[in-house]
């Protein structure tokens, strides 16, 4: 539980009032900050076998492989509302009784294996009609979502789901077909794992904007717009009305929180290495460190 007494110099954590460690008492210390999770349907994909090699081959050129290759994970409520409890807005830093410490570019890259430099991934704001977004949606993913499963810009998880299901790539789908089904497997990961937000069980197809070119995708700095998201998420995490946090969270839990926080770290005795670091018969050669 977070020390819920006022800073000693306001100067610098000045948002302690509306932060949600000054609610913190005996009553409280049960409270805690749900995640909203997005994920189940692309782990169905994945874990199940359904992801055809070739389209494995194209999300490791993109640098998204590396995400999967790390696994489904049970969030730990508890934890991620203590280390909320500790992360300030104005320094974007976790205060601990030893220190000051932060999730930084060099985590996120080795953990999921992400690019660390390249073009900036940047969300151009437009406004289409259901009509345009399902031209759109035809035009590179390969089918046309009812307009149930969109709304606002977003497009359900359960609609790209249900359209790799019945359309599984083969030896021999055409190459422009693996493709979309790629784009659409790739929007799955970005909207349940990389870039959950609040809307629950949906990805944002503003994105679809970077995958339109496949070769491409790959010249953008996923991985600073996965920490920027990441900050942005915990800041307004920290607000006192605040129940609910979305986020990339597999970043910060068990991956981020077990390696740099030692007395969390699980008994690891007696386990070996499930990923070995290279595997000849892999798609993905070398395997992320959140994978390892």
């Amino acid at each position: 539980m977070a020390d819920n007494r006022a800073p000693e110099d306001p100067s610098v954590l000045y948002l302690q009032k509306t932060h949600m460690s000054s609610k913190v008492s005996s009553e409280t210390v049960d409270d805690i900050v749900k995640v909203k999770r997005s994920d189940n349907l692309i782990w169905k994909l994945y874990t199940d076998n359904y992801i055809h090699n070739r389209v494995l081959a194209y999300l490791d050129d993109i640098g998204f492989y590396g995400v999967l290759k790390c696994g489904s994970q049970v969030f730990d409520n508890h934890l991620i509302t203590a280390l909320v409890e500790r992360w300030r807005r104005e320094t974007h830093t976790f205060h601990f009784t030893c220190g000051e410490a932060t999730v930084t570019l060099h985590d996120v890259s080795i953990i999921w294996g992400l690019r660390i430099d390249g073009q900036v991934v940047t969300r151009i704001h437009v406004s289409h009609t259901v009509e345009e977004w399902q031209y759109i949606c035809l035009d590179l993913l390969g089918f046309v979502p009812s307009s149930k499963h969109l709304k606002g810009g977003h497009l359900s998880m359960t609609a790209l789901h249900d359209h790799c299901m019945s359309n599984l790539v083969s030896d021999d789908t055409s190459e422009v077909d693996v493709m979309k089904y790629t784009r659409c497997v790739a929007l799955m990961i970005i909207g349940g794992i990389t870039f959950p937000d609040y809307q629950g069980g949906s990805a944002r197809l503003i994105f679809l904007q970077l995958l339109r070119d496949i070769d491409n995708v790959k010249s953008y700095n996923w991985d600073s717009a996965v920490l920027a998201f990441l900050y942005r998420e915990l800041c307004n995490a920290t607000r006192i009305e605040k129940t609910t946090m979305a986020g990339p969270l597999y970043i910060l839990q068990q991956i981020w929180a077990w390696s740099r926080i030692k007395c969390l770290n699980p008994d690891r005795d007696g386990l070996t290495l499930v990923v070995p670091l290279i595997d000849p018969d892999a798609i993905i050669l070398v395997s992320p460190y959140g994978a390892r």
